[in-house]
This record gives C-alpha cells, sequence and structure tokens, in this order.
C-alpha cells in the first residue's frame, strides 16, 4: 500500500471511530459563560472531530474556572469543522477552522464575532502578523502539491490581499522582525524544508533543507530551533528526526542533532534558557547551552493516564498538556509545573490541541 492509500485509510479508521458516538454532535453549554469579559485567562481550542463541525473553544479563568463551547454561547452557532488553531492581533481573535476553509474572527475579550473570512482561504494552518498584515499558511487540496501558499490579510478590512505560492505543507510560520520562516510538514505528502519569506517583497528569499516532517518552531535571540518528527513507521518509508539551531542572520544551519531510529518526537517549547519538547507520553528538557538530547525525561504524563499527547505549552511558569483521549471522547487539559509536577486536571471538549494565554 503506498503512502497517499495508507494516509486514506488512517482517516476512514478515524472517522469510523468518531461516527459510533452518539453526542458528539451536540452542543451543550457547560457553565454560562463570563458576562463578556474573557480577559485573565486560557483559551483551550478544542479541534472537534473529523467533519462533525463541532469544534469548540474552552476558557478557564484564573480561578480555575472551565467555560466550555464558548464561541457557541456567546455568538449561537457551531465554530465549524476542524479548529487548527488561533492568533491575536489587538482585540481580535483569529480562529483558523480548517476543513470548513474560514477564519473566525471575534472580540478576543467579549467573543462576540466580527466578522468570517471566506474568500481567498484553503485549508488554512497558522497565521502571523507583520504590521497591520496578517500571513496564513494554506495547504490548500493536501493531495495537489503545487497549490500551496501563503495569504495576505488586511486586518484593518479582514480581506485576503495576495497570496504567496510556496513548496507543499506549509504549517507553522513565525515573525523574526518582518523576516518569516515557515516550515514545510507537507500537506498528504511529506516535507523537509524551512522556507524564509520577506514580508516586504513578500517573495521567498531563501530554502533552508532540514529532516523530514518540521513542526514546532522557536526562537532565542538570533537562533530559530526547529523540531522534526520524521516519517513515521506507518508509512512504509521511516525516516530520523531531527532537532535544527538555525542562525537567522545567516539563515544556515549551525547545529543538527539526529534522533535514534523508530524515535519520533512531537512538540517544542522554549522556557528561558532551556528548549522542552515531547516524545510519545513524555517531556525532555535540553539546555540552550549544551544543544545535546537528554538522556532521561524531565517527567512523565502516564501517571495521569494521558491517551494521546496533542498539545503542549508553557503558559505563565505552568506546563499545559492536551490529552486528546480516544479523539472521539471529550478531552482534559493537564497542568504540571516547570518541574514536571503535577497540578491540577480540567475537562474540556473533543481534541484539544491548543493553549492561548488573554492576559
Amino acid at each position: 500500500m503506498n503512502k497517499r492509500l495508507k494516509l486514506f485509510a488512517m482517516f476512514a479508521v478515524i472517522m469510523l471511530l468518531q461516527n459510533c458516538t452518539s453526542d458528539d454532535r451536540e452542543i451543550i453549554i457547560d457553565n454560562p459563560p463570563p458576562s463578556g469579559n474573557y480577559a485573565n485567562g486560557i483559551f483551550v481550542l478544542n479541534e472537534g472531530g473529523y467533519t462533525h463541525s463541532n469544534a469548540s473553544v474552552s476558557f478557564i479563568d484564573v480561578s480555575g474556572q472551565v467555560y466550555n463551547n464558548v464561541f457557541f454561547a456567546v455568538n449561537g452557532r457551531e465554530l465549524g469543522d476542524v479548529a487548527q488553531s488561533m492568533t491575536f492581533y489587538e482585540d481580535k481573535a483569529y480562529i483558523l477552522i480548517n476543513n470548513s476553509n474560514t477564519i473566525e474572527v471575534v472580540n478576543r475579550y467579549t467573543f462576540e464575532k466580527i466578522t468570517t473570512i471566506e474568500n481567498g482561504i484553503s485549508n488554512p494552518r497558522y497565521m502571523t502578523f507583520v504590521g497591520d498584515k496578517g500571513y496564513i499558511t494554506n495547504w490548500g487540496d493536501p493531495a495537489d502539491t503545487t497549490d500551496d501558499y501563503v495569504a495576505v490579510l488586511d486586518t484593518q478590512t479582514n480581506v485576503i490581499i495576495n497570496t504567496i505560492l510556496v513548496p507543499e505543507g506549509p504549517e507553522a510560520i513565525l515573525n523574526n522582525n518582518g523576516t518569516l520562516y515557515v516550515a514545510h510538514k507537507g500537506g498528504w505528502g511529506y516535507g523537509n524544508t524551512i522556507s524564509v519569506l520577506d514580508a516586504t517583497s513578500e517573495t521567498i528569499t531563501y530554502s533552508i533543507a532540514v529532516s523530514d516532517v518540521p513542526g514546532n518552531m522557536v526562537t532565542q535571540n538570533n537562533d530559530l530551533y526547529v523540531i522534526c518528527s520524521g516519517k513515521g513507521g506507518y508509512t512504509g518509508d521511516e525516516t530520523l528526526a531531527g532537532f535544527y539551531k538555525i542562525n537567522m542572520i545567516t539563515n544556515q544551519v549551525e547545529d543538527e542533532i539526529a534522533f535514534a531510529d523508530g524515535v519520533h518526537p512531537g512538540y517544542l517549547e522554549i522556557n528561558n534558557n532551556s528548549l522542552l519538547y515531547t516524545l510519545n507520553s513524555e517531556v525532555f528538557e535540553m539546555e540552550l547551552t549544551d544543544f545535546s538530547l537528554s538522556t532521561a525525561a524531565l517527567f512523565s504524563t502516564s501517571p495521569q493516564n494521558v491517551g494521546v499527547l496533542y498539545g503542549f505549552r508553557i503558559i505563565n511558569g505552568n506546563i499545559y498538556i492536551a490529552d486528546a483521549k480516544d479523539y472521539v471522547s471529550n478531552g482534559e487539559v493537564l497542568v504540571y509545573n516547570l518541574q514536571g509536577e503535577y497540578q491540577e486536571g480540567f475537562d474540556v471538549k473533543i481534541i484539544p490541541n491548543g493553549f492561548y494565554n488573554n492576559n
């Protein structure tokens, strides 16, 4: 079975599991939302089931109270099909809805809808800003390797004003003083480059070769750190994962590490002078002054019975982990301190995948 057929088979299995639930389309407001005030707390983006249009947003306030289905509670309608990511610009929140091919724009403090962006959006993934423009990675048709692009948004009108063609599968996008770095994870294929895009000319100026499937990127001073998961064994063409340190002045790889055979890391975060990354159910820590893989995990999420580690973020000195469970049940948010000690957990909705601090 070739790579694309295997991916279709995986999608079929996931959709079959999702169709086995009787209540996954039901919108339930667990608690009344705070009255028009979502400041000083953390949003949790819940992806929802593929094709089920039950994506949602949860909010955890400073007292630890959880409010689920915030978008529905405020606006009286569902968010859409597969919430991919969210980002803030001034007083607005942009929620990228992948399979619906839309971006919902809301007031980040009241969550009232401002507008829905539909034109110029095709399978949106992630977004960043330079000045008054937003830059959005789009897969287009994941089966077409030639239609991927970065959309340029005028934040004053919320209209797409340009599209920049890029290699297949643009995923994470990061702004470094007007220079954009785009990780090409691959659509239904697999990518292994980082594009350097000049926001002024809106053109690609450089391409940096890395390992297969580059994911999260973080920066410290003039260095860009990229973690690449490599192709998994299920592809029939397994490749090594890698860790890269790239000088953003020269756009040259200064250091790189290959993971062992069969080891495929997940998420990457930075905390002061440390890099933290996930591997299966464990979290590892690496000092920036010693760019080498850790021999022992900082901590494991196994004691909390995490089913699928599906999101990872450091906020206000705490580590937030999303547990997607079995992809059809409601998920959970688990909080650890920076030493890896479990603090508390919160019940959220289907497939939590990201955390956004609204302080």
